[in-house]
């Protein structure tokens, strides 16, 4: 038993390491040698687990897909309109990119490497079907306006949702935060960069806020909270 109880902590820790490494370097950069220092084990601990960096970016991808999908059926069993519970969903999906690194991981590696259609390793399937789902359940409670693309909808939150992954990340000048403008929703913006573009340096979370703020009328008619 207590054999078992140090394999098991070994591995979890290999994983540990494995989402820091593939979370900073990507799929093709990570290293074995790096998530074994990273863990503080020998290389050939990391051999009895997983016989190649395959394996461990599987067993990242499913513990990103465990964690992700706990978050979400908890919020599924709230009463509330459906379409609230989508938009919980969306921003739950956005904390846990910025602040769960084995989600992170789990999430670029879906992007980095041929990925099989299986929810129980690729994240973006996994969140696609869930808010497909509930944005279904939400056309029937009412809560999605009636005549809107179910799937469509699905996948515009999925898309606002990776896509503050980037934006916030994107550097950022002097006076890049600010007082609110008159809606509370509109940032003073910085200085221009040398594209000519302002981006205020936010989190996901805000952005997230302020692309629903612009599509929510086109999707439900529910008050904002």
């Amino acid at each position: 038993m207590v054999r078992q109880e140090r394999s098991d902590r070994t591995r979890r820790n290999l994983i540990r390491a494995a989402s820091t490494v593939f979370d900073q370097a990507g799929y093709e950069r990570a290293t074995l040698a790096a998530i074994s220092d990273r863990a503080q084990v020998t290389k050939g601990a990391l051999f009895f687990h997983f016989a190649a960096k395959s394996d461990l970016a599987r067993a990242v991808q499913a513990e990103a897909c465990v964690r992700s999908d706990a978050a979400l059926v908890k919020l599924t069993r709230r009463e509330t309109p459906a379409f609230e519970t989508a938009t919980a969903m969306a921003h739950t999906l956005v904390g846990l990119l910025e602040t769960d690194m084995t989600v992170r991981a789990g999430a670029r590696l879906a992007r980095e490497i041929r990925t099989p259609d299986d929810p129980s390793l690729h994240c973006h399937l996994n969140w696609l079907d869930a808010l497909y789902r509930i944005l279904d359940r939400a056309r029937n409670d009412g809560s999605l306006l009636p005549g809107v693309d179910v799937r469509a909808a699905a996948v515009l939150m999925l898309s606002m949702i990776t896509g503050t992954t980037v934006l916030p990340r994107l550097p950022a000048g002097p006076g890049a935060s600010g007082p609110s403008g008159p809606s509370g929703l509109q940032p003073a913006l910085p200085p221009r960069h040398a594209s000519g573009l302002r981006f205020p340096r936010e989190n996901g979370d805000l952005w997230l806020t302020r692309m629903l703020h612009l599509t929510r009328p086109a999707l439900s008619d529910l008050p904002a909270g």
